[in-house]
């Protein structure tokens, strides 16, 4: 089992006489002043402390232009920006979960949406789990951000959504007006030329969510209906894999 290398804390903060609202930590030798803000719905504050990282580097190794070959994108992932969200997709890296997931949204201009798995039983029981909304990280939506898609509020599950190379301010905006869109990662590198851009984007936002997940999502529906879609190959954690989980050309 992973843990990332950061000092969590669960706190639970009330306006009483009986709870401090402030406290202290000593990091290599100096005080540090923590003044909780308002907690959720549930009480609960998520507060990341320190850590000797400030991000992880996952890549998702996918197929371009329709399958016709193979080429990736680099994820730097940032606890700091929004740890539940962090944490809940580098399980799901960890777990292979990602992979051989269709990139069944393409928006050009706009958005990239994926994160249905391709075994059924094990999308069916992670679209049971939901994580809790984190906290708002005033982080701006910018192309190459990425979040959770939600329906609502704690509503996170497994769906992400990356912004797009291209996008207008005015699309911009909007994002993050939903308090479970929340920017936890961003890819790197030149997004105007990097696989994000070549993934097969014919179909739009066509492919049915609620049909991919249906027991023959993967073995009729898509084949079937979308057969240009593109795909992912597998994500990992970059400084987690083996020699051998690089791609050729990385020694």
């Amino acid at each position: 089992m992973y843990k990332e290398s950061l000092v969590l804390i669960w706190a639970t903060h009330r306006i009483s006489p009986l709870f401090l609202s402030e406290f202290a930590y000593e990091l290599y030798g100096k005080v540090h002043y923590v003044n909780p803000k308002t907690p959720n719905n549930f009480g609960e504050e998520f507060i990341v402390l320190s850590g000797d990282k400030e991000d992880y580097r996952v890549r998702c190794e996918v197929s371009v232009n329709s399958k016709s070959y193979t080429d990736f994108f680099e994820i730097s992932v940032r606890p700091y920006w929004a740890p539940r969200a962090a944490s809940r997709f580098l399980e799901l890296v960890r777990e292979k979960y990602y992979d051989g997931v269709a990139i069944n949204r393409v928006l050009p201009n706009y958005m990239t949406q994926f994160g249905i798995a391709k075994d059924y039983e094990v999308r069916s029981k992670e679209q049971e789990i939901k994580i809790l909304d984190d906290f708002p990280n005033y982080i701006r939506f910018d192309p190459g951000v990425m979040s959770f898609a939600g329906s609502g509020p704690d509503s996170r599950s497994t769906e992400v959504f990356a912004i797009m190379p291209g996008i207008s301010e005015d699309e911009l905006v909007k994002f993050g007006q939903n308090i479970w869109e929340v920017p936890f990662a961003k890819i790197m590198g030149d997004l105007e030329n990097s696989a994000l851009t070549k993934i097969y984007a014919g179909y739009g936002s066509s492919p049915d969510s609620t049909l991919i997940y249906e027991k023959d999502g993967y073995t009729k529906y898509l084949p079937k209906k979308f057969p240009k879609l593109d795909y992912i190959d597998r994500c990992y954690v970059v400084e987690e894999a083996g020699m051998d989980a690089l791609s050729e050309g990385e020694f």
